[in-house]
């Protein structure tokens, strides 16, 4: 195996699951669920940089010759659309598959959105502004939000997308490296899924379904987020559509009465993801299917 690979994934999951481990013990996220604990959140944060440091240790044991070039600058002259198309394509694709997913599941639709209500009035603020707190959630997630986000979404593409793909790609195809690389970023996510992070506890199967669903949605985000990789030549636009998920992912939660599910109405569900997974499809379609260890 590639000494590259052994490093990059020892160093990204041995900090990233024993810290997980150790807080959500401490935190009792462990035994609660993640959505409980800010406290867990906050660790999860930080380790968005675990794949950063991964990639870091990587290219510092390897021979200059072999080290994998992480595309860490910006890139942006002659990348404005891909930028955009970073910048609002999440929000497009979470609000359809928003709809979608109530669609399919119209008793789940809370149109007084009953449980923001209710964290409203524990804060002290007037249930009135109920319109407002959701039309400010999403207009911050459409203009701050990407930004602010793109910063600890670095850490994880500048591992996920700049090493890990790329590198896998000296050993397959491109389709079959992007594949392979988002399952095992969506492995990577496996404890804090088991802690309730994004589909919560107690589901059918839990949790071994909820890891599964997450593993399909890193694999169809992978997609999107590997094409930008290539097409603009840095992992910061990437970093940004990976901010964007994750200012506007749970945009529509509020709206729903069985809170998150792994059908949705996050994409990172399996029904609300269904716009992501035909976006995942367009774009592993243009990445190379030739397998560069073939002889000719």
């Amino acid at each position: 195996m590639d000494k590259r690979l052994v490093v990059f994934l020892s160093v990204t999951f041995g900090l990233s699951w024993v810290t997980w481990a150790i807080a959500g013990i401490l935190t009792g996220a462990a035994t609660q669920g993640l959505y409980v604990s800010a406290a867990m959140g906050a660790v999860v944060a930080v380790s968005m940089f675990f794949p950063l440091a991964g990639a870091l240790a990587a290219n510092a044991m390897t021979p200059e010759g072999q080290r994998i070039d992480l595309c860490v600058k910006p890139r942006v002259r002659g990348n404005g659309r891909l930028y955009a198309l970073a910048w609002f394509l999440p929000a497009m694709f979470t609000v359809v598959g928003g709809v979608l997913f109530f669609l399919v599941f119209p008793q789940h639709f809370d149109e007084n959105a009953t449980q923001l209500r209710m964290a409203l009035e524990a804060a002290g603020v007037p249930t009135e502004q109920l319109g407002l707190v959701i039309a400010g959630q999403l207009a911050a997630s459409l203009t701050i939000g990407p930004l602010v986000n793109s910063i600890p979404a670095f850490g994880e593409e500048a591992g996920w997308r700049g090493m890990l793909f790329p590198l896998l790609s000296t050993h397959m195809s491109e389709r079959r490296a992007v594949i392979a690389s988002g399952i095992i970023w969506g492995i990577w996510h496996a404890p804090i899924t088991a802690m309730g992070h994004n589909y919560g506890v107690g589901y059918v199967g839990y949790p071994v379904t909820g890891i599964l669903t997450m593993v399909v949605a890193c694999t169809s985000i992978g997609c999107l987020l590997a094409w930008l990789r290539l097409k603009s030549g840095s992992v910061w636009p990437c970093a940004v559509a990976h901010g964007a998920i994750n200012a506007i992912v749970n945009v529509a939660t509020p709206l729903c009465k069985a809170g998150p599910t792994l059908a949705g109405p996050s994409p990172k569900g399996h029904v609300a993801g269904i716009p992501t997974t035909l976006l995942a499809y367009l774009s592993w379609r243009r990445l190379s299917a030739e397998d560069p260890t073939r002889t000719h």
